[in-house]
């Protein structure tokens, strides 16, 4: 009774703080401090990650490389040769604090038959997937990384993917954390064959109908998130389609000339909001939106050329104009955001889903250790200018080719500066 005493204290002195709206200030230390006693009054455990990690029949495919980093932070794993065997493995579990996370899996498989006359024969698959991912206090996430097979993909190259599965589970209930409450106390049982007298009730007394009974307690319902969306050319307002997908998705009519964003209630939570105009580029945007907030949101659109540099074939994006790397440099030449707003452009519009960018050098931009490092940095370096447009990142896997699929002769310069390049392939739509 205590604690149920102490947190309805709190509450109404938070009540209270929240009407002063000339003191900000104070009102966010009571918060704090509400909050520190909700803590040590429900004693929820930290937050937790489990990592685990489930690959390829090993007799057809051998695992060589793996890699997970958390938050920029290098995991420690097991062994290749441990996690090479079949059956899913348990990387490692570690205590986190709450809120957003970002793991990056790279896992490298080899085609272990070596048979001559397979066209997958002594191929490497270099996989790279980036997950965003919240935890919260008293939770346990389960990160699953698993390496599976795609045995209609047309191209050897696409024939392995690798995916994530997020679940969540309590590490302990709220209630078994609160302080038990006191039980009555009970009459001594007697003796057998003693009888004991009933011992007489008072009546109940009756209910006059003049006293009404007070309503039922009312539950508080989370505060919603807003968005404050405008869309720009020249700084005049235009009409434009907004699509916000996340934890609730909707679609908005942002109107001409508006004069004032327009308002866009959610849910809290992490959202990809993409805008497309008639005769615009479509841009898109990843925010994360917290409760009794209004974010403001401004997309200044970019009109759409009359020539397409991007270009849908088979299973790739076709560069008509592709980026152009110096020798023995990881990113692009200047010149190139005509290309990648188009890009997102196309992300944005298409159904496609995921994508896969080949970094590629020239036969003398090093040793051949150097060619590929090279080649993943120029692919890594791409896909973050992507990330930073707004795309989102686990829509995006990274490798590096080295100079091992020229697509001209390394005799001459121009030949050489067309084998340093990015190419991009569709793995999912």
């Amino acid at each position: 009774m205590d604690s149920l005493l102490k947190l309805g204290l709190l509450t109404g002195l938070l009540a209270v703080d929240a009407v002063r709206a000339e003191q900000p200030s104070s009102v966010e230390q009571v918060r704090a401090e509400l909050d520190r006693q909700l803590q040590e009054m429900v004693k929820s455990p930290p937050a937790e990650v489990r990592l685990l990690f489930a690959g390829l029949d090993p007799s057809g495919f051998r695992l060589v490389e793996v890699h997970f980093t958390l938050d920029g932070k290098p995991l420690e794993v097991p062994s290749v040769e441990k996690l090479g065997a079949p059956g899913p493995h348990v990387l490692t579990t570690l205590q986190v604090e709450d809120g957003p996370h970002t793991l990056v899996s790279n896992v490298v498989y080899m085609d272990a038959s070596w048979n001559l006359f397979s066209p997958t024969s002594g191929l490497l698959w270099n996989m790279t997937s980036t997950l965003n991912f919240q935890t919260q206090r008293g939770l346990r996430v389960d990160v699953k990384a698993t390496s599976v097979l795609v045995p209609e993909a047309k191209d050897p190259r696409q024939k392995v993917k690798l995916s994530h599965d997020v679940t969540a589970e309590m590490i302990a209930k709220l209630e078994d954390s609160m302080p038990p409450e006191p039980l009555p106390e009970r009459a001594p049982v007697p003796d057998a064959g003693v009888a004991i007298a009933p011992v007489p009730t008072a009546p109940e007394p009756t209910k006059t109908p003049s006293t009404p009974e007070p309503p039922p307690a009312t539950t508080a319902q989370p505060q919603k998130a807003k968005l404050l969306v405008r869309a720009t050319v020249l700084r005049k307002p235009v009409a434009a389609t907004l699509s916000v997908r996340g934890a609730t998705s909707q679609k908005v009519a942002l109107k001409r000339g508006a004069k004032t964003p327009t308002p866009v209630e959610v849910t809290p939570g992490e959202y990809t909001v993409d805008v497309i105009a008639p005769g615009f580029l479509a841009q898109t945007r990843r925010v994360v939106l917290s409760g009794g907030n209004a974010q403001p949101l401004e997309f200044t659109l970019v009109r759409a050329p009359k020539k397409k540099l991007v270009k849908e074939k088979n299973d790739r994006l076709e560069l008509l104009k592709p980026l152009r790397f110096p020798q023995g440099k990881e990113a692009p030449l200047p010149g190139g955001n005509v290309l990648l707003e188009q890009l997102v452009d196309t992300l944005v519009r298409s159904p496609i889903q995921r994508i896969r960018i080949e970094g590629h050098t020239d036969n003398q931009e090093g040793d051949e250790s150097a060619r590929k490092q090279l080649s993943e940095a120029r692919a890594k370096t791409v896909a973050e200018l992507l990330v930073q447009a707004g795309v989102d990142p686990a829509r995006i896997e990274t490798t590096g080719l080295a100079d091992s699929r020229p697509k001209a002769p390394n005799i001459t310069p121009r030949g050489r500066e067309l084998n340093r390049r990015v190419e991009l392939v569709i793995l999912e739509r």
